[in-house]
């Protein structure tokens, strides 16, 4: 045995793989610390790229099933708040039903029931201005495509659809819709005339009356046809030397079929007429046209489209066109539920103001205080109805086929992702323990040799005794 003190090999040996082991069992002790496998880049260099990748798509991943939430609730604050228009709806079309029985209301009763309609259009239309979701209006129209009527003089209401371009819209009215009409042909000199023959008439299925000719003059059949032109749809007027009938109504599917079982206004026994639906050509916000045919009488719709445009009768006319007559404005609520940029679903909510709803008319100029504003509101009060539950069941669809489908995909998309991202990153403590207990084992096995290797040199002092 070599005896040397200024050189200690074996100390500094023992030194050497003391500090090794003591190097690993500090990086065991901060794995087992922190739970982490890699708690610098150097732990691992390419696996703490790939964890940090995985990491933050797992991470974006909890931001979009939180939007996807926030998003649902938001949709649910206005579907609630549809749930209430519709109730409100619903109420005035009862008060409208009221009101259309003549034989049990007068003028005092009719007025009551107005008062309650115009109380209900006043809530509706608080329910759209001040539904909101945190400061975000829902159901003012700035949600989802509106349409605003620049030329209200031919134009009586329009609805966008989510497919309809943004900008104005022109209108070339190429067919005007018309009333059916039936010139009778009996000729009379004047209407206070005696009625040539005794007979029944029947309009429109409507029994109309009897008339004799001993009693009866054309004006006294005039008369019984206006007093049912509520029941039948069809009323009277003296013409020249006979009697015309006219629908009250515009459209294909509005006419008059006149039965009569003598010569009384007509010497054919019956006569049938019908209307004609207007038509036009539609030009959007993009410059791409449309054939409007598929509407009734005074409503233009597209052909392929359920954009719809009500014009006024005096919008009615080939010869009136409104350029400019309607502006449309897109707005949506978009949500982003994905990690990448792009990957977003958006829903359009229309405005539920009184004035936007209802085709035939609007529910904002209803008035049920006569007979005929009440039957007219039911109408309009149905198509009402129809659009608010249309929007409410859209509403509904994003819901579950958008919103809801999307959490449950990104639930197990961001659980895998965790558990990758684990895998690489986390420490695994069995293993983790067993190399401690090894390290620490050496650790304290290469301090007690380092003492003995100290110790060596001092055998040399033996020799010099």
């Amino acid at each position: 045995m070599a005896l040397r003190i200024n050189q200690n090999i074996s100390a500094l040996n023992a030194q050497r793989n003391l500090a090794t082991v003591d190097a690993r069992l500090a990086i065991s002790i901060e794995r087992l610390s922190s739970g982490l496998r890699i708690n610098s880049a150097a732990d691992d260099p390419a696996g703490l790229i790939i964890s940090e990748m995985l990491r933050a798509q797992a991470s974006g991943l909890s931001v979009a099933l939180s939007n996807a939430a926030k998003g649902t609730n938001m949709v649910k604050t206005a579907e609630g708040a549809l749930g209430e228009v519709t109730s409100l709806l619903r109420q005035m079309r009862d008060l409208a039903l009221d009101a259309a029985s003549e034989g049990t209301n007068d003028d005092a009763t009719r007025a009551a029931l107005q008062a309650q309609v115009t109380s209900s259009i006043a809530t509706i239309d608080q329910i759209a201005s001040t539904t909101k979701y945190g400061s975000k209006n829902l159901l003012d129209g700035s949600a989802g495509t509106s349409a605003t009527i620049i030329d209200s003089t031919n134009i009586l209401t329009a609805s966008a659809v989510t497919s309809t371009p943004q900008g104005y819209i022109d209108i070339d009215i190429t067919t005007a819709a018309t009333k059916a009409v039936v010139d009778t042909s009996h000729v009379y000199v004047a209407a206070t005339d005696s009625v040539a023959n005794d007979g029944t008439i029947t309009i429109n299925g409507v029994s109309v009356g009897s008339f004799t000719a001993a009693a009866d003059t054309v004006q006294d059949v005039i008369d019984a046809i206006v007093a049912t032109s509520a029941q039948t749809g069809v009323t009277a007027a003296w013409d020249v030397d006979h009697v015309e009938l006219k629908q009250l109504s515009y459209g294909s599917d509005k006419g008059v079929t006149y039965v009569e079982t003598a010569d009384v206004l007509n010497s054919a026994s019956t006569a049938v007429q019908w209307g004609v639906d207007s038509a036009a050509t539609v030009t959007y916000g993009d410059a791409t046209t449309e054939a409007f045919t598929a509407g009734n009488g005074l409503q233009l719709k597209g052909a392929t489209s359920s954009m719809t445009i009500m014009l006024t009768e005096a919008g009615n006319d080939i010869a009136v066109d409104p350029q400019d007559g309607i502006y449309v404005t897109q707005g949506k609520m978009e949500f982003q539920v994905g990690n990448a940029v792009g990957e977003k679903v958006s829903v359009s909510v229309g405005a539920v103001s009184t004035s936007q709803l209802g085709t035939t008319g609007t529910v904002a100029a209803i008035d049920i205080s006569t007979t005929a504003g009440a039957d007219s509101a039911i109408a309009i009060l149905d198509e009402a109805i129809e659009q608010v539950n249309t929007l409410r069941s859209n509403l509904g669809a994003f819901v579950n086929n958008q919103l809801q489908a999307t959490v449950n995909s990104l639930t197990v998309a961001r659980e895998n992702l965790l558990a990758s991202e684990s895998a690489i990153r986390d420490t695994d403590f069995a293993s983790q323990v067993v190399e401690f207990t090894r390290d620490q084992i050496l650790v304290q096995a290469g301090t007690a040799m380092l003492a003995q290797a100290n110790a060596l040199p001092q055998n040399v002092l033996a020799l010099l005794r």
